[in-house]
């Protein structure tokens, strides 16, 4: 896993547009409670080493993650439409400028995390994939994890005030070996967005151009 924060400014435009709007708007009042998939006593768990653990042994099952407190934010195409026109419009219009600035074959996830706010493990193995995962936490106060159950090591990437970007390869249930198990949680609101993009060539070529990787948000230790 990759982590730009120095973004280039033209994609930098784009994103803040979005999050400026987003965060003056009243959207963490008034619809994260459509899509609250648990209750914030059991985010310390779901973030923790005993259900990472749990979750390795039957890795089909935590491809989608079980358990998260925070909104799924629909674009304007969504047919729930539990949520007003005018967000489901935003995250229509913010979704085509980045796939169409990505080369990105789809959205995989918009989510917006409100103060302790997670999702718990699990690995995307329903969705692989090179990934291009955008995140903004005004306040920087939140975390990343991944799990490498090729080498024991956990990486916490920390979260960095604004705007950042993390890129990666996330396996199916066809390659284990490339299985990417990661949790994320916060405590304060925090927005994630994230595409696949369908080629390697292509995802390794718009790395370069979103900006200068960052190793100085992450710390990696031993556990399990």
């Amino acid at each position: 896993m990759q982590v730009i924060s120095n973004i280039n400014p033209e994609l930098k435009n784009i994103l803040e547009e979005f999050s400026t709007w987003f965060f003056n708007s009243n959207y963490n009042i008034e619809l994260s409670p459509f899509e609250k998939l648990d209750d914030n006593e059991k985010g310390d768990f779901a973030t923790s080493n005993e259900y990472l653990k749990q979750a390795l042994k039957d890795p089909e099952a935590y491809g989608y993650p079980k358990h998260m407190l925070g909104a799924v934010m629909e674009n304007n195409l969504n047919t729930n439409r539990l949520q007003p026109k005018l967000y489901r419009e935003a995250c229509d219009n913010i979704d085509k400028k980045l796939i169409n600035y990505f080369g990105a074959r789809n959205n995989a996830l918009r989510a917006y995390y409100p103060k302790n706010g997670y999702i718990g493990w699990h690995n995307n193995a329903n969705a692989p994939g090179y990934n291009i995962i955008i995140t903004c936490n005004p306040d920087g106060d939140g975390e990343f994890e991944h799990y490498d159950h090729n080498t024991g090591m956990i990486t916490r990437y920390h979260d960095k005030k604004g705007w950042f970007v993390k890129a990666g390869y996330f396996g199916s249930m066809k390659e284990p070996e490339n299985l990417y198990w990661h949790c994320a949680r916060t405590r304060s609101p925090r927005i994630t967005l994230s595409y696949i993009v369908p080629h390697k060539s292509i995802w390794e070529s718009m790395i370069t151009d979103i900006g200068i990787p960052d190793t100085t948000l992450q710390i990696s230790y031993s556990t399990l």
